[in-house]
């Protein structure tokens, strides 16, 4: 099954749901300058009456065979099946409900009006901008659809990155690093490991993404194409190396909060913020994580 025979046979089989309002094609295959290689997948946004009937992981399988479908809810709230078809084929399906789809796109016509806006209104617009904003297409849900996905194209707002967000992940990463760095201690490297990739990262890439829109770059959330928007610099100091061993752990633990320090301090900076003084915990931690760290010393 070729890459083109997969796609028809999923326009096809959604052609055939009678619940099904639109589809929406986003990610890499249609944005902007966006690349698409032997390992790309397809992302669509199914807008249907009822998502429920699409809670379940049996529909794959009536598009192409199928090896592997699982839900999760996304960090953006919304479910999301992702499936993995015969040859390798990747699919990731969001499901919406179509009357707030149409809210959605009619209040995107409408900046102006956005204080009288509910939060999750807010947040909806914000999330559709995010995703479908670089690069969307309207396989199924003809001129209706395509005209409320116009919307994407009015100016709009940028999300305002906030002291209280900036301060937010400050005081988050400096705890959850006395709780790696704890686990590091303890042995337990492999939860270190964990909390590490889950928590450390997501705190320091939020600054770092701040830090790249203030140099006039374009970040992507949750790290996806970090090599084209972080700099030189940036680049070298995230190729940090960790691995279930003592001396490892804290070694990289301390080269992510040299990372994060220079970071925040940026953004504070460029942006007039008050840096929050987290020198004590700091100190207690280089302290801590030098010891494990020196070869002469480490466990």
């Amino acid at each position: 099954m070729t890459a083109l025979e997969f796609e028809a046979r999923l326009v096809d089989w959604a052609r055939a749901q009678p619940d099904l309002v639109a589809l929406v094609q986003i990610g890499s295959r249609v944005q902007r300058g966006g690349t698409v290689d032997e390992w790309s997948d397809w992302d669509y946004q199914m807008i249907v009456h009822q998502p429920a009937r699409y809670l379940n992981r049996d529909w794959p399988a009536e598009i192409a065979p199928c090896w592997s479908a699982h839900f999760e809810r996304t960090e953006r709230g919304v479910m999301k099946l992702s499936a993995v078809f015969d040859g390798g084929w990747e699919a990731d399906f969001v499901l919406l409900p179509a009357w707030p789809m149409k809210l959605a796109c009619w209040a995107m016509r409408h900046p102006g009006w956005q204080g009288w806006f509910p939060p999750a209104l807010r947040r909806g617009i914000s999330n559709l901008r995010l995703v479908a904003g670089p690069g969307h297409r309207v396989i199924l849900g003809g001129p209706a659809w395509e005209r409320r996905y116009a919307a994407l194209a009015v100016p709009w707002p940028e999300t305002i990155f906030s002291a209280r967000d900036y301060h937010d992940h400050v005081a988050a990463f400096w705890r959850h690093a006395v709780w790696v760095a704890k686990k590091t201690r303890r042995g337990e490297f492999r939860a270190a490991l964990r909390w590490q990739h889950v928590e450390l990262q997501a705190h320091v890439y939020a600054l770092l993404e701040e830090e790249a829109r203030l140099a006039g770059r374009t970040p992507r959330p949750e790290a996806r194409k970090a090599e084209k928007w972080l700099d030189e610099t940036r680049l070298r100091q995230t190729a940090i190396t960790t691995g279930p061993e003592s001396r490892v752990m804290a070694r990289a633990l301390l080269d992510e909060m040299t990372l994060f320090s220079e970071v925040s301090r940026s953004v504070a900076e460029q942006r007039g913020f008050a840096p929050p003084d987290y020198r004590a915990v700091e100190s207690w931690l280089r302290t801590a994580l030098e010891k494990i760290s020196s070869p002469a010393r480490g466990s």
